[in-house]
């Protein structure tokens, strides 16, 4: 009898658990965000300095990029890492307004993006994990990162893993499955603030 009691005591713990741990309706992307929730995170800072191969009127070479997010956070699991950055206002608009990417390993420290179109739950398909742009890479080791946001350009940021609450992380991971919401408030508070955000790209002299 006492047996029975304790299997159903952790039958309905290890029930709790598990229901926790769903945060998307989409199985992939959710079977992703679970690995995020339950391993490390880190902070990358920009460290001032970018490349990059010249676009348009844009310079070609080492430069300050005005537009690169002050701060990514990096969740990894396996052989994916998402890219997120949290701060309010600041989006990308390459390849359609998002808060987030997801990126696959190629090799060694290199991964390539992740094909999706960055919606919300009920306005998105599920995520292929095997479906990759290779135009886009970044490359991560934990205590750097390398991104190409854009295409033509790579932001350097120097990275440290942070320690977080349950709370905190389930906030940061709902922002994976409900961006457009947070997008909604990025666009209300760059509209407002606009001297706060720029697009200059300046050639850092030798």
């Amino acid at each position: 009898m006492k047996n029975a009691v304790y299997l159903i005591i952790f039958i309905f713990t290890l029930s709790n658990n598990v229901q926790a741990e769903i945060f998307s309706d989409r199985n992939n992307l959710n079977k992703v965000l679970r690995g995020f929730y339950k391993n490390d995170i880190f902070k990358c800072t920009y460290s001032n300095k970018s490349w990059s191969v010249g676009f348009e009127s844009h310079p070609y070479g080492m430069v300050i990029n005005g537009s690169a997010f002050k701060n990514i956070l990096v969740f990894k699991h396996k052989n994916l890492i998402g890219t997120l950055w949290s701060n309010i206002g600041e989006i990308s608009v390459e390849k359609g307004v998002r808060k987030y990417q997801l990126w696959k390993k190629r090799n060694g420290d290199e991964y390539e993006l992740i094909e999706s179109d960055y919606k919300s739950d009920h306005d998105s398909i599920d995520i292929e994990t095997k479906s990759v742009n290779n135009e886009f890479r970044t490359y991560f080791d934990k205590e750097s990162l390398k991104i190409s946001v854009k295409s033509w350009v790579t932001d350097f940021y120097s990275c440290e893993k942070i320690e977080s609450s349950s709370f905190a992380r389930k906030k940061l991971i709902d922002i994976f499955v409900n961006q457009d919401v947070y997008v909604k408030k990025d666009f209300i508070y760059r509209e407002k603030n606009p001297s706060l955000f720029t697009s200059k790209i300046d050639l850092i002299s030798e």
